[in-house]
């Protein structure tokens, strides 16, 4: 493959991310596979004022990978647009960061985070948590002059027996990160246990940059308090939108002092149609009916008639069919 041709980087002092202010922010998270364009488009539509992109490969990047291509592109509801590299190379990270901001992108995500094997195992992502001087000579290489806008997003450590967060949080600010996002669980827990909220806060008070906190936010008064705790600039809500994207909604009504919003069945069935109208113009008729399945199944979670519904759902062959059936669920 060759390496995609990149465009010199502005100065640092012209780029337009030092607009970008995180405090009182609600952020949909990096999630593979799902926060595409079309749900990102959607979160949007419901008040998120970022949602951040699928994680792409630093390297499918810089060596021309279609796949990573299209991940990067912008969609129209991607502005500013928040888009998220991983890989273990400082030069390769920060040759990608560099593409991707000669397309469209206004800041850049390192994932020190994802505890998923297949990522782990090429020295990327949560095993950067193992490796603190790699994972300081990626944000050093990106902070070179001129300097790519990025921010930062871990756990707080490999396991428990090496907690990382404080030391993650002094080299994201010395090297001048713009925030760091922490899931607060180790990348051995996985999603299991608790988020350990109480360990992150405690850091975000004394951190000399921006916090984001994420984990274990499904609700929105979840959220909201959150957001309100000291030291917090930022919520990123991930699991919990899933067959929910107007949680966003939700508390921004609580944020701003209102009663408590909840979408009405007619809402709800409009935005699922929205969203499967949205995937199939983004992937065509087969890619996209799969991938409406799998977010039906979240979409009806808990309704009258789901199961029987989930039943039929991946025999199903068109989206005309799929839409009448998803109808008649919400008309039970």
């Amino acid at each position: 493959m060759q390496p995609l041709c990149k465009q010199p980087l502005s100065d640092p002092g012209m780029d337009s991310t030092p607009a970008i202010a995180f405090n009182d922010k609600l952020v949909l998270a990096p999630l593979a596979g799902l926060s595409d364009r079309p749900f990102r488009r959607l979160c949007r539509a419901f008040g998120a004022d970022f949602a951040v992109s699928e994680m792409i490969s630093a390297k499918g990047l810089v060596y021309g990978d279609r796949k990573s291509r299209i991940l990067l592109a912008p969609g129209p509801s991607d502005k500013p647009h928040w888009v998220q590299l991983f890989g273990s190379d400082p030069e390769i990270i920060r040759a990608a960061a560099e593409i991707a901001l000669a397309n469209g992108a206004n800041l850049v995500d390192l994932n020190m985070g994802c505890p998923v094997r297949k990522v782990v195992k090429t020295g990327a992502g949560a095993a950067l948590l193992k490796d603190p001087a790699r994972a300081g000579a990626i944000m050093r290489a990106l902070a070179r002059a001129p300097a790519i806008p990025f921010t930062v997003k871990i756990r707080t450590g490999w396991d428990r027996s090496r907690p990382v967060l404080e030391l993650f949080i002094a080299l994201a600010a010395n090297f001048g990160a713009r925030a760091l996002t922490c899931h607060p669980r180790t990348a051995t827990q996985m999603f299991s246990g608790r988020a350990d909220w109480l360990r992150l806060l405690k850091a975000a008070r004394r951190a000399p940059l921006p916090i984001i906190g994420s984990g274990d936010l499904r609700e929105p008064d979840e959220a909201v308090k959150a957001l309100q705790q000291p030291g917090m600039a930022a919520v990123m809500l991930g699991r919990g939108t899933l067959g929910r994207p107007w949680l966003f909604r939700e508390c921004r009504a609580l944020l701003e002092g209102g009663p408590g919003w909840r979408p009405e069945p007619g809402l709800k069935l409009e935005t699922i149609l929205k969203h499967g109208k949205w995937l199939r113009a983004e992937y065509g008729e087969k890619t996209g009916l799969l991938l409406y399945r799998k977010h039906l199944a979240w979409y009806v979670r808990g309704m009258p008639g789901a199961a029987a519904f989930r039943s039929r759902l991946f025999a199903i062959r068109s989206f005309a069919e799929l839409n009448q059936s998803l109808a008649g669920v919400f008309q039970g």
